[in-house]
């Protein structure tokens, strides 16, 4: 992390917007909850990640050639156009996003899910697909 999380608030605090959006610690947070619930002042840390990394996404204020927030864009993609996602393709679109060199060091293990059947190519499809985009009108902002 480049900022710690009390940093991170403070930062928010006085209007550092620039700062906290374009660092990485925003995009580190594991989401675990567990800063929340040791929190002496009851600071809601995980909920304000999420603002921040949506915040971020809007504005495409995140590091460079980063991929956490390409994957969250790629995953809201197939999940509104095919109603699942597919792990391959989302990974797949992720890395030529970000860093197609990546796949290199995913190619060992990739093969050997695909060997065994623990991973498919196949992208399915929900049933009434047509219907999502109603749902997902909310959820929009956060992959724009």
């Amino acid at each position: 992390m480049d900022f710690t999380p009390r940093r991170v608030i403070a930062l928010v605090r006085e209007g550092f917007r620039a700062d906290v959006l374009s660092c990485q610690t925003i995009w580190l947070c594991a989401s675990c909850y567990s800063c929340a619930v040791h929190c002496p002042q009851n600071v809601h840390i995980t909920d304000l990640m999420y603002s921040l990394k949506r915040e971020a996404i809007r504005h495409r204020m995140y590091p460079a050639r980063f991929p956490i927030p390409v994957l969250a864009r790629e995953f809201y993609e197939l999940v509104r156009k095919r109603g699942r996602n597919s792990e391959i393709w989302l990974v797949l679109r992720m890395a030529l996003k970000s860093n197609p060199f990546i796949l290199l060091n995913m190619a060992k293990y990739g093969f050997s899910l695909l060997r065994t059947g623990r991973m498919s190519l196949r992208m399915e499809r929900i049933q009434r697909v047509e219907e999502l985009p109603k749902e997902l009108n909310g959820m929009k902002e956060v992959a724009s």
